[in-house]
Formats: structure tokens, C-alpha cells, sequence
């Protein structure tokens, strides 16, 4: 063989990987999507956590096909061309990982920090790697979501008429409010508005009919959402568009765009007035922003620089929780997760800094998009490709826009998409790649790269067989009633064993393309990350049964899957919340060694496995709402037990012992409980608690004490709507009367 047939194989080898990857990477960016979007599982106690799981998935094995590659081709991403469009990107990315470095807790928030890198590669692997006649596809598998997510938001609207219409178990989780296959009507109404302008766009390329349906059908949707700052963004997004498109491309309206101008800004100010309508309808929702955005500027002020890291809002946030919120939301165990303001949120996670450049990122992204389209009315470039780059630019204004008064682009359904639209952007604003090819040799695969191919296919297999096994686990106890429910379970099926068998598909292709070590072992750490991606799913099962257990009284069956949970996600300190309150609640203080319970060393008892997973919540989340009242709780318990030990005591050595214990654990009480009205100074079992506590202890100014401050309300607190109905509490009134009585026996005496 001749040295230049063998170059030509050698090259045509190398022309075959980049060829099949990028292909993979396109229609794995879209179908990605698609995943996202549509789909719903019930089984598990968060719904959405199958969206966050089909993230990690395939996010891990698309970052890790496109940078092993690259290294196998040795082909750099950023190149010099590339680098000042990519290092808006690449400064918000590292800015935001030195914030999080410096963070006080990183435990709670490592699963969202985790879901934003994957969302910063997520950009960077689009903006290297689109091309102009990638769009149609993308454009096309979003299209596919639509018509889907329409469809059904369709049917939950006719639901609304004709109850019985929509035939699936989840309908009516939000009354009348339409949220399709999201997990929230908001999260939904945030798809419509970025779909839209998308299929906007796709209407102005191809004039077909059938896109007009899909508009229309989206903007009833939208309605039914009820979601108020949706339908601004949306009214936006339409203003947004026009304005853009006739200042930067359609020259024969240059005469009237100063009235085209006025226009649109006319239908922003009357979208403005219709939202600021139908806000007043519910001013509670208004309120409750209100209440959360002044607490998140606290946060600003006391640590402006670094910021608090992301992910950590919700470990922070408690600490600063106006009361007026517990009132609004009639619950204790709620945390907030975001603000529901994306530059608050900016501001409160990575500091004034890290808002700005964030601001940054932003405006460059609209000002080249801008300015790209400007340039292209001038030249050859396709109009479609304009168009293309329109309606993009428009969907992530929308989403910004939304994202002032919403919290959808911090979730997997709309983060996903919020951050590849900011990649397509960039790939359709840079200038196009320089960067010859780096001339390739003839070499025969040398035998340790087949072993790693070998290695990287049985992974596959056996990880593969490994995740199958458990969603059988997870689907072999669900009790189908209807032929929906088994329709949905065989599409799961179909949608989890067709990402594995793409996805292995397109790791072992690539990496029997390539001839070099290095990427095929890299490949390798594909399918351990995919099972640990899946085993948190598993893990959001496990705590879904616990809840059902717990709702049936079966406190021990309870613990055994909370412990499940534990182990297979340790990021969610919820699931140790939850065992705690449940050790306390059976408090076998027998000592035995009990995995099932906790155990991994040592035998204890539920007091001590009590104690250790509410040491493990204040560890990474000291500002948990309930954490501190129900340790209170252990504590006033286990005094209880002990008086009434002592009362029974063989020997006065014994009695002084059990009355010590008790006397200890009630003083440990009060101080948990005390701490406690710090995060939350409105729970009224907290303050029945510390009034009881003072009637044992005969103390009848401290129980009063206790009994004026809840009804006096807390500090900050003036509405009468919130402070009015304390004085009417029952509860207080019965303790009151026994403060009263006790006080009449002791002045008879």
C-alpha cells in the first residue's frame, strides 16, 4: 500500500468519526429536548425528576462525546476566532464555580451546581459545534415537542368542560391551570412562549398552514396556563421580534419604522396594563414575590461579593424568610427554592459581580445577534438562516424576560433549553472555524484500544442490564386500573431502553473510530455516571414509597426506603429530615445494630440515629425550616419518657439519674424550640410546645410569656389579615384557660 492510500484511509477514518459524531451530537441535542419536554413519570414522588435524570443522562454522554472526539481528532473548540465570542461563556462559568468554591455549604447544593455546569457545557458544546444547516433539525424536533405538549394542554382544557376527557391519572393536579407534560403550569407556559417564537420562525421559512395551527393552538394553551408573566413575556417576545426584524432586515419598511416602532411599543404597554389586570385578581401571588424579593436583597447586602454559590439559595434562604410568607403559604415544611427573579437570584448566588457579568452575557448575546443580523441583510447570506437566528434570539429574550417574575429557566425543562439556545447564538454569530486539519498517518489500532473498546461495550452492557433491572423494580408494583396507565408504562419502557440503546450505540461507534487511548477510557466513564444519574432516580422512588408508608401508619417500612433514598442520593438532606421525625416517632431505644434504620458501624438506639440525621440536616442545611421544632420535639419526648421512668425507679440512685436525663432533655427542648421560631416565629406548634413546657415546669409567666407573643404576632408583621385570626385560635384559648385555672389553684392554696 502506498504512503498516500494510506493517508487517504487515515483521513477518511477521521472524516467518518467527525462526520458520525457530529450527527450523533445534532440529533442528540434535539432529541435530548424532546425527552425533556414530553416526559412525566408518577411513580415517583417529584415528577419532574425524571426530567432531571434524562438531563444528566444524556447531557453526560453527549459532553463527553463531543470533548473526547475533539481530543481524538485534536481539534481545539476555541480557537482564536472563536475565543472573544465564547468568553462571555467561559468567565460567567468560571466566576460561578470560584462563588461555589467559597460557598459555605456545598452538600445541599451540589446537585444544582452540578445541573448548571451541565448547562455551561450544554452552551459551549452548541456554539463549537452547530452549523447553519443544523437549525432545520433542531428546529424540527422542538416543532415534534409542541405538537405533542399542544395536543395534550388541548385535552386538559376540554378536560375543564367535559371532566373525563383527559383519561390520565394526573389531570386536575393544578384545578383548572393546564401544564401538558411539565410539572408546572408555569414551566409549561414558559415552552409555549419559546416554542412559539420557533415556530414563528419556522412559519416564515416554509408558509406552511399547519405551523399557524400550532401558534393558535399554543396561545389557547397559554390562556389556560393562568400564568400572568408569561402572557408579558409572550406579548414581548411578538413586540421583541417585530421591532428586530424590521430595524434589521426588511429595508422596504425603513420609511414607516418609526411608526412600526411605535406600534410595538404600544402592544407592550397594552400587554402590560392587561397583565397588571388580571394581577390584582390574585394580589396574593404579588404579594408573596414581594415578601421573597425583599428578604433576597438582604441576602445581597450581606454577602455582595461571592454571593452565597449556586445551588445554596435554598439552604440560605430560611435565615431570611419574611414571616408574612408562612401566613400566605399556610405551611411550615415549604422552602423556597428561588426567588423568582433570575437577576435577584444572580445577585443573591454569585454576588453584585456575578450579576453583571451575567448582565453581560446577556446583552452581548443580543447586541451580536443584533448586529450579525444587520450584516446579513446586506450579503448572500440565506434567509432562512436570518430567520433561523431571528426567532432564536427571540425565544431566549422571551425566557429572559420571563425569568424576572418566574422561576422556569432555574429547572430542567426550560435551563435545558435556555442554555442551548444561548450556544445557537453564539454559532450563528462567530465567525466560521479556521482551523486546518491536522494530517493523520496510517497506524494500525494498537491492541490496548481494542481492550478499551472491549471494556467500554461490556460497561455498557452491564450497566445497561443494571438500570433495567431497577426501573423493572421501580414499575413490577404499580397497579394499572386503566389502558392509559398501561399505555404510559409501555411508552417508559420504550423511551428508557431506546436512550440506552442510542446512547451506547453512539459511544462504542465513536470509539471504534478512534485509534487513541486516552478518549476510548474517558468513554469509559460514561456508563458509571449514567448508573449514578439513575440510582437518584431510584433513590426519589424509594422516598416516594416511604411517603405512602408514612401515610399509612407504617412508620418501620417507612424508615427502611427513607434509608433506601439516603443511600442512593445523599445530596438530599430531605429524605434524613424525614427518617429523624419517623426515628422519633417509634423511639425504640433498644440497642441494636438496624442498617434498615441508619446504622453502619455501631448498634444504637432511634434516639441516638434521631440525633445523627439531625446533626447530618443542620450540617448542610442549618436554616431548614422544621429542623430545629422537630429536634425540639425529640427532645420534649424523651424527657417525657424519662419523668415517667423515674417515677418508677428501683432506688433513689436510679430516680436522681432518670430525673436528671429528663430535666436535661426538656431544657434541650426549650432551646431547639426557641431556636426554632428564629426560622419559622410562626409555627403554632412551636409555641404550644413552649407554653406546655412552662405548665410543667409550673412556670406560669413564661407559659403566658409564650401565649402573648403568638398572639402579638412576629416582629415586622402588621397586616390584619394575618395577625386577626391568632386571637380566634382554639388551641391558644384551651391553654390560656389551663394558664388561668392554675393560676386559681394556686391562690386558693
Amino acid at each position: 500500500m502506498t504512503k498516500t492510500t494510506k493517508k487517504t484511509l487515515s483521513n477518511t477514518v477521521s472524516s467518518s468519526l467527525e462526520t458520525f459524531t457530529h450527527r450523533a451530537l445534532i440529533h442528540g441535542l434535539g432529541l435530548l429536548g424532546l425527552l425533556i419536554t414530553l416526559c412525566f413519570f408518577t411513580a415517583t414522588y417529584d415528577s419532574a425528576q425524571v426530567k432531571l435524570t434524562l438531563l444528566q443522562m444524556g447531557a453526560i454522554t453527549l459532553i463527553f462525546l463531543w470533548g473526547t472526539v475533539k481530543m481524538a481528532l485534536k481539534k481545539n473548540p476555541f480557537t482564536k476566532e472563536r475565543l472573544p465570542f465564547l468568553l462571555p461563556v467561559l468567565i460567567y462559568i468560571g466566576w460561578n464555580l470560584l462563588c461555589y468554591t467559597v460557598a459555605p455549604y456545598h452538600l445541599e447544593a451540589a446537585e444544582e451546581f452540578t445541573r448548571f455546569m451541565i448547562y455551561g457545557a450544554i452552551t459551549l458544546l452548541a456554539a463549537t459545534e452547530l452549523k447553519a444547516e443544523d437549525l432545520p433539525i433542531l428546529t424540527k424536533y422542538i416543532i415534534v415537542a409542541a405538537w405533542i405538549s399542544f395536543l395534550y394542554a388541548g385535552l386538559q382544557v376540554v378536560n375543564i368542560f367535559w371532566p373525563g376527557a383527559d383519561p390520565v391519572n394526573w389531570h386536575g393536579f393544578f384545578t383548572k391551570r393546564v401544564f401538558a407534560t411539565h410539572a408546572n403550569p408555569n414551566f409549561f407556559a414558559d415552552f409555549v412562549v419559546f416554542s412559539s417564537c420557533i415556530i414563528g420562525a419556522a412559519f416564515a421559512i416554509s408558509r406552511k398552514k399547519s405551523l399557524l395551527v400550532l401558534l393558535v393552538l399554543g396561545a389557547v394553551c397559554l390562556f389556560f396556563t393562568e400564568s400572568k408573566g408569561a402572557w408579558g413575556a409572550y406579548a414581548l417576545a411578538a413586540a421583541f421580534a417585530v421591532f428586530t426584524y424590521t430595524n434589521t432586515q426588511a429595508l422596504s419598511f425603513k420609511k414607516h419604522l418609526k411608526k412600526i416602532n411605535l406600534a410595538a411599543l404600544a402592544g407592550v404597554l397594552t400587554a402590560a396594563l392587561l397583565v397588571s389586570y388580571f394581577t390584582t385578581k390574585r394580589f396574593q401571588s404579588v404579594s408573596f414575590r414581594m415578601h421573597t424579593w425583599l428578604a433576597t436583597v438582604e441576602m445581597i447586602k450581606d454577602s455582595p461579593i461571592f454571593g452565597i454559590g449556586t445551588g445554596n439559595f435554598k439552604v440560605i434562604y430560611s435565615a431570611y424568610k419574611r414571616p408574612q410568607i408562612f401566613y400566605i403559604e399556610q405551611a411550615h415544611n415549604v422552602e423556597t427554592q428561588h426567588p423568582e427573579n433570575e437577576l435577584l437570584e444572580q445577585a443573591a448566588v454569585s454576588g453584585i459581580l456575578g450579576l453583571a457579568i451575567f448582565l453581560w452575557l446577556v446583552g452581548f448575546l443580543l447586541y451580536a445577534a443584533w448586529k450579525r443580523l444587520k450584516e446579513m441583510s446586506s450579503s448572500a447570506t440565506s434567509p432562512d438562516v436570518r430567520l433561523y437566528l431571528l426567532g432564536y434570539t427571540t425565544a431566549f429574550a422571551a425566557m429572559f424576560i420571563h425569568s424576572l417574575v418566574d422561576v422556569s429557566i432555574r429547572f430542567t425543562s426550560s435551563g435545558f433549553f435556555f442554555a442551548l439556545f444561548m450556544g445557537m447564538i453564539l454559532a450563528l454569530v462567530m465567525p466560521v472555524s479556521t482551523q486546518k486539519d491536522i494530517p493523520h498517518t496510517e497506524t494500525p489500532t494498537p491492541w490496548y484500544a481494542h481492550l478499551c473498546q472491549f471494556v467500554l461495550a461490556g460497561l455498557w452492557l452491564t450497566v445497561a442490564i443494571l438500570i433495567i433491572l431497577q426501573f423493572r423494580e421501580i414499575t413490577a408494583p404499580l397497579v394499572l386500573h386503566t389502558w392509559s396507565e398501561i399505555v404510559l408504562l409501555g411508552i417508559s419502557w420504550l423511551v428508557l431502553c431506546g436512550a440506552l440503546l442510542g446512547a451506547g450505540y453512539i459511544s462504542i461507534r465513536s470509539a471504534c473510530l478512534m485509534k487513541h487511548v486516552l478518549p476510548i477510557c474517558l468513554l469509559c466513564l460514561v456508563p458509571p455516571l449514567l448508573y449514578g444519574s439513575f440510582t437518584m432516580f431510584r433513590a426519589n422512588h424509594y422516598y416516594s414509597l416511604a411517603i405512602t408508608f408514612t401515610q399509612l401508619r407504617k412508620n418501620d417500612g417507612a424508615i427502611i426506603y427513607f434509608t433506601r433514598a439516603i443511600q442512593g442520593n445523599p445530596f438530599q438532606v430531605e429524605y434524613r429530615q424525614f427518617r429523624a421525625n419517623l426515628l422519633a416517632a417509634t423511639l425504640q431505644l433498644t440497642q441494636t445494630f438496624a442498617p434498615n434504620r441508619g446504622d453502619t458501624k455501631t448498634a444504637s438506639n432511634d434516639f441516638e440515629r434521631a440525633l445523627r440525621d439531625f446533626e447530618a440536616v443542620e450540617k448542610a442545611s442549618p436554616n431548614h425550616p422544621l429542623l430545629h421544632h422537630n429536634r425540639g420535639q425529640l427532645y420534649y419526648v424523651m424527657a417525657l419518657r424519662r419523668s415517667d421512668e423515674a417515677t418508677h425507679a428501683r432506688n433513689d440512685g436510679e430516680y436522681n439519674w432518670l430525673k436528671t436525663e429528663a430535666l436535661s432533655y426538656m431544657a434541650q427542648a426549650k432551646k431547639s424550640f426557641q431556636r426554632a421560631l428564629k426560622s419559622d416565629p410562626v409555627n403554632e406548634e412551636t409555641y404550644a410546645f413552649l407554653i406546655q413546657i412552662g405548665l410543667l415546669e409550673n412556670n406560669l409567666d413564661e407559659a403566658q410569656t409564650w401565649i402573648d407573643r403568638y398572639y402579638q404576632g412576629p416582629d415586622g408583621v402588621t397586616e390584619s389579615e394575618f395577625l386577626d385570626p391568632l386571637k380566634q385560635n382554639p388551641r391558644m384559648q384551651l391553654l390560656q384557660q389551663q394558664i388561668i385555672a392554675r393560676r386559681a389553684q394556686g391562690s386558693n392554696r
